[in-house]
């Protein structure tokens, strides 16, 4: 079986009848089964290029977050949805989540936090609670990584209408627990005993921030990603996080990560190479070795 497949953006065209498609947020990649129906849609890409694209994609070497592993475990899903008629391309695929894992053992789980989101998701990981405090980019970017595996969080923005969470619910991760809480009605009786990480993600005095902490009162830390720095002191007692503690953790994770991503790529081409020798090994079968 030849490897052969188109590699686009998603939902830029129809896709042909009987052509699979492995869709992710962020690409989609049709597979065919000769370069000249791949060449009707885009671009083809094939054998040893296709292969090390794919590797790369399933490692995490072409996700804006590094090293991640659910795009590998959307290719998983994809595998097995294929029909009988696709057996080579199984296949090939299981050959490639098996590299791909080797690869990620080998360099990628060493990789620090790289992201405002991860970093943060690292620091409140221990709390069962979370309070997030804005709902600008930043606000939305952290939503993606704070609600693990359903742990509820409370979203606190200025707007009336309580629920909304705006054009990105849809966009949160499985299973989220979020309620929106307006800013407007800080004050009132505690709204959970659980412990509580308070995550401030807005430029919001912190008179008001004071406010929302008092509704935890099992508060165990304070993440302060606001640049300002006339907003005043926040009146809490447990640990302030600051912008800056944050930003230099994130910046020594990039530099640290720049070997371990650089050894992971020197992997994929070699197994790529392997993948592309797989049929030239022995060409005569284990015949020619006693010749």
């Amino acid at each position: 079986m030849s490897l052969v497949l188109v590699h686009r953006e998603p939902n830029k065209a129809p896709v042909p009848a009987d052509v699979p498609v492995w869709r992710t947020c962020l690409r989609e990649v049709l597979f065919f089964n000769d370069e000249g129906a791949a060449a009707l849609v885009g671009q083809p890409i094939v054998e040893r290029d296709a292969y090390q694209l794919l590797l790369e994609i399933i490692c995490g070497l072409r996700s804006p977050m590094l090293g991640e592993t659910q795009v590998m475990g959307q290719f998983k899903t994809f595998l097995g949805t294929l029909g009988q008629g696709h057996g080579p391309l199984r296949k090939t695929g299981q050959r490639l989540l098996s590299e791909a894992r080797t690869v990620s053992e080998r360099h990628l789980r060493q990789l620090g936090s790289r992201s405002y989101g991860s970093a943060t998701r690292k620091r409140v990981a221990g709390c069962d609670h979370i309070a997030l405090i804005g709902t600008g980019a930043l606000a939305q970017e952290l939503l993606k990584f704070l609600p693990d595996e359903g742990r509820p969080v409370d979203h606190w923005g200025r707007r009336t209408t309580p629920g909304a969470i705006g054009d990105h619910s849809a966009k949160l991760p499985p299973a989220s627990s979020v309620m929106y809480r307006n800013l407007g009605a800080a004050e009132g009786a505690p709204l959970s005993m659980s412990s509580t990480a308070l995550v401030i993600a807005a430029p919001v005095p912190s008179v008001l921030v004071d406010r929302v902490a008092r509704r935890y009162p099992d508060l165990r830390m304070v993440v302060d990603l606001r640049a300002e720095t006339d907003l005043g002191p926040l009146d809490v007692a447990a640990p302030i996080i600051s912008l800056a503690e944050l930003f230099a953790e994130i910046e020594a994770a990039r530099r640290e990560s720049v070997a371990h991503v650089e050894a992971a790529q020197a992997d994929v081409v070699q197994f790529s190479r392997e993948y592309e020798l797989r049929d030239e090994l022995r060409p005569f079968g284990w015949d020619d070795l006693c010749a």
